[in-house]
């Protein structure tokens, strides 16, 4: 289920990006993309690879130092999901479950390629920054032929840094509103782990994907 609703989020910025293609012009008169420029976005989506599929949502910010180039900073929220991971224990197989709220925060460069007179502007993204897993509370589950022992233990929270890279497309409606569709790859770098009840529970060192969709305020 997981790769289907992956290759659908795929899909879709697929198609939206083969629709560009046809956009209809914007009059002459309405400068889409510009340096000076200052955006605000906000977004929600999903992410995929840290565990299981997770709704998030944040904001960003955005300058543009020229046409091509808008230097931006964002932050999202990842809301934790439930995650059971099980422990052999001899002839028995225990288990443990623990939820982990994370939050990302990135800085980096859109470089983008703006058409004249074109409302479509696609653009590629690279950034760095950290990913922070809060701290929380682990419960494992000691299973043996006399029955279930629950043991609790707390989770420390942990900060990762992490490079982003990906691709977009921004949809301007006039000078001052758009809607941003935006398919991004995160690599942790040096991952931490959270230990608890003597599990190593690390942050994935592969990539992590995300999916993004929402409205960007032109400021000026």
């Amino acid at each position: 289920m997981n790769g289907i609703r992956l290759g659908l989020l795929i899909g879709l910025v697929s198609v939206a990006a083969w629709s560009a293609e046809d956009a209809p012009p914007l009059p002459k008169d309405q400068p889409v993309v510009k340096g000076g420029n200052l955006e605000l976005g906000l977004f929600g989506g999903e992410s995929y690879g840290l565990d299981r599929f997770r709704p998030m949502g944040g904001a960003n910010i955005a300058y543009g130092l020229s046409p091509a180039l808008f230097p931006f900073a964002e932050a999202s929220y990842l809301p934790g999901v439930l995650r059971t991971v099980n422990i052999p224990t001899g002839t028995t197989t225990s288990y443990q479950q623990f939820n982990v709220n994370m939050m990302d925060f990135h800085a980096g460069l859109h470089i983008r390629v703006p058409k004249p007179e074109s409302p479509v502007v696609p653009y590629a993204v690279v950034g760095l920054g950290m990913i922070r897993q809060s701290q929380s509370t682990s419960t494992a589950y000691l299973v043996t032929n006399f029955g279930t022992v629950p043991f609790s233990a707390n989770m420390p929270s942990t900060v990762n840094f992490s490079l982003d890279f990906g691709a977009g497309l921004r949809f301007f409606f006039n000078e001052r509103f758009a809607l941003r569709l935006e398919f991004k790859a995160f690599k942790p770098i040096g991952a931490n782990a959270v230990v608890a009840n003597g599990v190593s529970t690390p942050v994935p060192s592969t990539v992590v994907y995300r999916f993004a969709i929402g409205p960007v305020f032109q400021l000026r």
